[in-house]
């Protein structure tokens, strides 16, 4: 089972990846910048981007989080992004980011 973090934006985001691999981040605000610490190398961490009824919000994948998809800006819209950990504290993108609603 994965553990699971709801979270609403803010516009500076750290998460700690020793209470959850998939977050749930509701977009009632642009995030300037998010990031993550205590990744485990190799393991899997998801993020799934809730747009709020007006939409328009974006999220700012911080220097260490590469090839991160822009959140849909939709109302209502999700944005599904899964990510790798590397060595060093780097989450890489493992596939393109999707968009839905």
């Amino acid at each position: 089972m994965r553990r699971l973090i709801q979270a609403a934006a803010s516009q500076s985001m750290v998460l700690d990846a020793l209470q959850a691999e998939t977050f749930v981040i509701t977009m009632g605000a642009s995030v300037q910048t998010l990031r993550m610490k205590n990744l485990t190398p190799g393991m899997l961490y998801v993020f799934l981007l809730k747009q709020n009824n007006s939409g328009g919000n974006s999220i700012a994948w911080g220097a260490d989080i590469r090839n991160g998809t822009a959140a849909d800006p939709r109302p209502f819209a999700v944005t599904v992004q899964s990510f790798i950990a590397d060595t060093g504290g780097i989450l890489k993108a493992n596939l393109p980011g999707t968009w839905s609603q």
